[in-house]
């Protein structure tokens, strides 16, 4: 299904793990050129955030610090670190998996669709 994690806009999110899942969750991005968190940094309450891009290339600001992912590359981090993103790809969506955990708590400044 799809849900909501807010941000800045141009991101379509999927849920990959059933909603009760709390070791860990999956979630698949889809980001427009230009699209992402926004400017303001968060961090989130799980041990650990992996991200792996699938398509495209993906700017990753972690504490302050740029990394820029480019299709194939895998970053992992203490998701208690703030950090934004946004895809820096030219033209064509920019294609993220995240795996969170553990899962995010029910509700924990998301929505779940459909």
């Amino acid at each position: 299904p799809a849900v909501n994690f807010g941000g800045l806009g141009g991101v379509t999110e999927y849920l990959l793990t059933p909603s009760g899942e709390k070791r860990m969750q999956a979630i698949l991005s889809d980001i427009e050129p230009g699209g992402g968190s926004g400017e303001e940094p968060y961090s989130l309450p799980v041990d650990v955030e992996f991200v792996f891009v699938l398509d495209g290339r993906l700017g990753l600001n972690i504490a302050g610090e740029e990394v820029v992912l480019e299709r194939g590359d895998a970053f992992t981090f203490p998701s208690g670190t703030e950090h934004t993103f946004r895809s820096v790809q030219e033209s064509g969506p920019t294609r993220v998996l995240w795996v969170l955990s553990p899962a995010l708590p029910d509700g924990d400044g998301w929505r779940q669709f459909g």
